[in-house]
Parts: C-alpha cells; sequence; structure tokens
C-alpha cells in the first residue's frame, strides 16, 4: 500500500452517529419493580470484610459466592491479593452475608458455609 503526501485518514468524527434527540416519558411507559438491594450509605449498612489466608500458587485466584450483598451461590466475585498470601474482599451490607471461597470460582473450599455480620472483620484460612 502506498500512502500519499498530506492524505489524512478518517477520524473518529468521521465516523460518530448522529446524537439521538432525548426521550421523553409518555403515560404509557411503566416501570418495572426495582430490585431490592443493600444501598450505600444506608443506616443500618456496615463494612463487611472477608480476609483469607492461603497460598493458592502462580495463576490462580479466590472467589466468593454466597447470600446477601449482591453475592450468589452461581457466580463468584473476586477476592483482591493484598500479598503473597492474603487475599481480601470488603463491601456494605445491612444484613448478615452467609458465603463459600472457591479457587478459581470452580473448587469449592472445605467445610460448612461461614457466616459474616455487618460491621464484622473475618479472617478465615480455607483448605481445599
Amino acid at each position: 500500500m502506498r500512502f500519499e503526501k498530506g492524505f489524512k485518514g478518517a477520524s473518529r468524527r468521521d465516523f460518530a452517529s448522529p446524537s439521538m434527540p432525548e426521550q421523553t416519558k409518555t403515560s404509557t411507559q411503566v416501570a418495572g419493580p426495582t430490585p431490592r438491594t443493600p444501598q450505600l450509605g444506608q443506616a443500618n449498612s456496615k463494612t463487611v470484610t472477608i480476609e483469607a489466608k492461603i497460598d493458592v500458587g502462580f495463576g490462580n485466584s479466590l472467589y466468593l459466592r454466597g447470600e446477601g450483598h449482591g453475592l450468589n451461590w452461581n457466580q463468584g466475585i473476586p477476592l483482591t491479593c493484598v500479598g503473597g498470601s492474603v487475599w481480601k474482599w470488603s463491601g456494605e451490607a445491612g444484613e448478615k452475608l452467609k458465603f463459600k471461597l472457591l479457587l478459581n470460582d470452580s473448587v469449592w473450599a472445605k467445610g460448612e458455609d461461614l457466616v459474616a455480620k455487618p460491621g464484622e472483620r473475618l479472617q478465615v484460612a480455607p483448605a481445599f
């Protein structure tokens, strides 16, 4: 391919879609139910911190599944590695959390489900 001097290629501006007009609400639009989730800053919400001490090996991660504060048993939330063998998750919760840790969101930790109360900092050492 040969480029000619002084030729400018197309920019993003050339491909931008025209702005869409604002949509107005009509009396026929009906809003669906709003899901109940704990709001940040609620009076009864407090920070829950879960800290797991385990060396999961290079390339592996810990995940959290459970009930409460947006957790579910079908898909995990990743914990953050804050040290060589320390993993952490924090979130606001207005009710107790029932949870379990997973290795790579596929291998369940041994033992019973764990429970954390609002405002609690829980340290665990899971086994897989």
